[in-house]
């Protein structure tokens, strides 16, 4: 198991597009104040902990969910973010706490029609309102479900124009199409981050139980206390 959270400052996201996520509002203090706590607890499970200056917390899970991948070895994103699923493949699944949903590839395919990583192409068309990530005025996301389940690509589409069906379609795709490859880099989730991870540093292994009593203790959490008894 491996946690990660977005650092301070801007993202190479930002140095591209200023206006990228300008639209969030600040993090409440109230909450603020309770993340040195959550760290507190993720060190006594013993849980790593990964933040990386300039990236967020999507590629981090990208980088080390894709590495673990290629060692042919199955792997949970646990998330309630859509934009997630142009990671999954055939290792890669996604659980959504939310939903109580798994997302994998087969799921996938069959709800949307179209490769997992083929999701980016859709995304530089739709945008994404939550991030700020403009892509083509006039398409949302099921009109660019169907162009790119029938040109399979954001080139493809944009060097077939005139093959789209709807005249003021086919103007917006040609006046925004910088847009929407500007939104395509901004949409995809960069899984080369550099970062210190080896699987075996994942093992729940170095859980300190004093401490997390400690913890639970102080925060009154009392339910995860007894839990913790019982485990132990």
């Amino acid at each position: 198991m491996a946690i990660a959270f977005d650092s301070n400052g801007p993202t190479f996201r930002h140095l591209e597009y200023k206006e990228y996520k300008e639209h969030r509002k600040p993090t409440p203090d109230d909450l603020v104040s309770q993340i040195p706590l959550m760290f507190d607890v993720i060190k006594a499970y013993g849980i790593p902990l990964f933040a990386i200056q300039g990236f967020e917390a999507d590629d981090i899970i990208g980088t080390i969910s894709k590495k673990v991948s290629m060692e042919n070895i199955e792997c949970t994103i646990i998330t309630t973010d859509k934009d997630m699923d142009q990671l999954v493949d055939k290792y890669i699944k996604i659980f959504n706490p939310r939903k109580k949903q798994i997302r994998n590839i087969d799921r996938i395919r069959n709800e949307m029609g179209i490769e997992p990583k083929s999701f980016i192409d859709v995304l530089a068309l739709s945008g994404d309102s939550s991030d700020n990530i403009p892509g083509v005025p006039g398409i949302g996301i099921k009109t660019a479900l169907e162009l790119i389940r029938e040109w399979k690509s954001l080139e493809n589409v944009l060097s077939n124009t005139d093959k789209v069906k709807g005249k003021k379609r086919q103007e917006n795709l040609l006046k925004y199409a910088e847009s929407a490859r500007l939104s395509m880099r901004l949409a995809t989730i960069n899984t080369e981050v550099p970062l210190d991870y080896n699987l075996e540093g994942c093992r729940l292994t170095n859980v300190n139980n004093n401490k997390l009593n400690e913890l639970f203790t102080a925060y009154g959490f009392n339910s995860f206390l007894a839990e913790n008894h019982d485990n132990n």
